[in-house]
């Protein structure tokens, strides 16, 4: 485990690297005023040319990375147009001039799209909306969406809103892939050079809360709306509640945290099957005749702690195979080593070492193909079984 000295030495590397970077966007902030008529004039060349390339006959204007396409003749797919436009790295927003074929089309704004995506199951910051009845009116208040958040979901980051620089941008990415895996960091930030800056020692504390997220929580968001942090989560046990909540206070944000639920039944098929999907797509793997888990396998095996942690009340088995290749005493120890690698990687990442159980099964249950014949790359596997306790 981490030392507390080890944890105040990064947190202080943090601050002095945050610092750094917010007065350096400070002054990229300062000097968008001398690099903006650049970005334009780079972007009203380059989108002409990456059109031309499939066959458009356009011409653009910028002001900043927000552009207007003008046509020579109408276009058989003005959309296509704007897609490509809009794939063009710097661009924005699009808008179509009437002479490209469509009349008075909206623009279209681009954002960062994440490579994976994550179902989001953590309750939203965005409250409901609340409604107050007098006989002369009534008036509806809706919380504000947070301008930077943080979420926790099935062992994935999931990261949103707006910064206003690529140097931040990139503190928060170094931040959470600090955390998780790189593979389990979903990118959906956008840099918006008008956006609010975040002030240094909130980003800091909003990083901290991200750090402690997935080894006391299920699920849960940290976010950040202007003016102060936003903090809720599911948490996975007692011990979990108690020490996250030391570091929401620490970071003076106030926590609204809940138990998780009680598995159903039907909740722990489903939970059986949905570990069983994951690690059918993406094995988890070890160092050849070894216990030890691949390093290429630590992203899912990340991902497999945050699924395992979403109910109470369930048992999940660790359960490892091997192929039938060598000695079955010798392949039956190694299942069972196995199986228990991957259970104490689990505890490890937060999940309640009662909640599981290893087992392993040697080479009893080898998978055959259709013909009979033993596909050793499957029959070496490890998979879960889930039941109700």
């Amino acid at each position: 485990m981490t030392s507390t000295a080890d944890h105040r030495q990064r947190r202080s590397r943090r601050l002095v690297l945050l610092g750094g970077i917010l007065a350096l966007a400070g002054v990229y902030t300062v000097g968008a005023a001398v690099v903006e008529p650049q970005i334009e004039d780079d972007l009203t060349a380059r989108v002409p040319a990456a059109l031309a390339d499939a066959g458009y006959s356009v011409t653009a204007s910028f002001s900043g990375q927000d552009g207007t396409l003008r046509c020579a003749a109408p276009l058989a797919d003005p959309a296509a147009a704007r897609r490509l436009a809009l794939d063009v790295y710097g661009v924005r927003a699009i808008e179509l001039d009437p002479s490209c074929g469509v009349d008075g089309a909206p623009p279209v704004t681009t954002t960062t799209a994440p490579t994976t995506t994550v179902p989001v199951t953590v309750p939203p910051s965005t409250t409901e909306a609340t409604t107050t009845t007098t006989e002369a009116e009534t008036t509806t208040t809706v919380a504000a969406t947070p301008q930077l958040a943080i979420q926790l979901v099935d062992g994935t980051l999931v990261v949103t809103g707006t910064v206003n620089s690529d140097l931040v941008k990139l503190a928060i990415f170094d931040a959470a892939r600090a955390v998780v895996a790189p593979e389990n960091v979903v990118d959906q930030l956008v840099v918006d050079l008008g956006a609010a800056t975040v002030p240094a020692d909130r980003l800091t504390a909003l990083l901290d809360l991200m750090a402690a997220m997935p080894s006391s929580l299920s699920a849960g968001q940290v976010g950040w709306d202007g003016t102060g942090l936003s903090v809720t989560g599911t948490f996975v046990d007692e011990a979990g509640r108690v020490a996250f909540q030391a570091a929401s206070d620490a970071a003076g944000a106030g926590a609204t945290l809940s138990p998780r639920p009680a598995a159903t039944a039907e909740q722990a098929a489903a939970l059986e099957a949905e570990l069983n999907t994951l690690v059918d797509a993406q094995p988890i793997l070890f160092d050849k005749g070894s216990t030890d888990i691949s390093a290429a396998s630590q992203a899912t095996v990340q991902r497999i702690a945050g699924i395992a942690k979403r109910y109470a009340g369930v048992r999940i088995e660790v359960q490892g195979h091997t192929d039938s290749e060598g000695d079955p005493g010798r392949n039956l120890t190694l299942s069972e080593q196995r199986a228990g690698a991957v259970l104490d990687a689990l505890v490890a990442l937060g999940v309640p070492a009662a909640d599981l159980t290893a087992k392993g099964f040697g080479m009893t249950q080898l998978i055959l193909d259709e013909a009979g014949n033993e596909i050793p790359e499957k029959s070496r596997r490890v998979v879960f079984g889930v039941v109700l306790v």
